[in-house]
């Protein structure tokens, strides 16, 4: 019979010592992750998108938005396409809000109706929009398809200027959306 209790007592220890490096093991765990310091900053770079916007108007001697942001508004992409393959120069600029609201921002030079029916593909018109005092009108496209969440290009709103248009496009505001009609109608002088 000892020979039966030393066996028993030798199968309990085994579990015991599997139980207890079970718990060492998963204290370690826990103890690595709270020391190892992280850094919770956004790793998205902040881009000069002024200086972009002022190399694209030097190299394509066209007069380049870089409109005036909102408080803690900032840059995360500033592109300029000067011969994409739709043959439609254009400048591309993306604004992140203080809440990770997003409205992108394209002006693009020498538009044609195509180029346009195919930006315009997924959205309807729904209504036109002025600032107060403003000559320039806006056209505010909307998706006839609710995302959840809200696609990037759900509202689009236009404005054509001569042969140019710039699009504003993204999950901000209404409200958000006119503060960035005027900045830019500012840098465009229209009244």
């Amino acid at each position: 019979m000892s020979d039966q209790k030393a066996k028993e007592h030798r199968a309990k220890q085994t579990v015991n010592n599997l139980l207890l490096s079970l718990l060492v093991s998963v204290g370690l765990v826990v103890v690595l992750i709270l020391i190892v310091p992280r850094d919770d900053s956004s790793r998205i770079a902040h881009i000069d998108y002024k200086a972009v916007a002022e190399q694209a108007a030097t190299a394509s001697k066209h007069e380049v938005l870089a409109p005036k942001l909102p408080t803690d508004w900032w840059s995360n992409k500033a592109t300029w396409l000067a011969t994409p393959v739709d043959a439609v120069p254009r400048f591309e600029v993306g604004f992140v809000g203080p809440k990770n609201q997003y409205i992108g921002m394209t002006q693009a030079f020498g538009v044609n109706p195509t180029w346009l029916a195919l930006t315009l593909k997924d959205v309807v018109i729904t209504k036109k929009f002025k600032n107060a005092g403003s000559t320039l009108e806006w056209s505010i496209y909307k998706s006839a398809e609710v995302h959840t969440p809200a696609k990037t290009r759900d509202v689009i709103w236009i404005a054509n200027i001569d042969q140019d248009a710039v699009l504003l496009y993204g999950d901000g505001t209404e409200a958000e959306f006119t503060a960035f009609t005027k900045s830019i109608e500012k840098q465009l002088g229209a009244k």
